[in-house]
């Protein structure tokens, strides 16, 4: 994959999904199961929102990097995405994250959480294949 067309899609993801975080989290986590959340519990999802747009907005001004840049953008992709599974793969071995959220979507809460991150990775991955080979 063209690594141009991996960070554009990457950028597009990032703010789509970072703009209903920041503008109606508690509609965010409601429609991923968690309960009614405190006023204080909106911070840290609104915060995850706004990197999220701050990394759409790099990837998409920075889509014609080539070279070290290029390669340093795309792996700090990877390293996001593959994170935060990890870091949701542990909150919901530690029960962490509410039983709730695990019925959300009639169950599918967790292919939908990490089916687009596993994506990314894969298309993240293959655009640094090609920006390696063409180092």
């Amino acid at each position: 994959m063209r690594p141009r067309l991996a960070l554009s899609i990457g950028a597009v993801f990032n703010v789509l999904f970072g703009l209903p975080l920041v503008l109606a989290p508690a509609q965010m986590l409601s429609a991923f199961g968690w309960p009614a959340t405190p006023n204080v519990g909106l911070v840290p999802a609104r915060d995850a929102g706004v990197l999220l747009i701050g990394v759409g907005i790099i990837d998409w001004l920075a889509r014609d990097a080539v070279g070290a840049p290029l390669r340093g953008l795309l792996w700090g992709n990877i390293f996001i995405r593959f994170a935060a599974m990890a870091v949701n793969g542990w909150e919901l071995a530690a029960g962490i994250i509410p039983t709730t959220a695990l019925t959300a979507f009639g169950g599918l809460l967790v292919p939908i959480a990490f089916g687009p991150n596993i994506a990314l990775i894969v298309m993240f991955a293959l655009a640094l294949r090609r920006a390696q080979e063409g180092a």
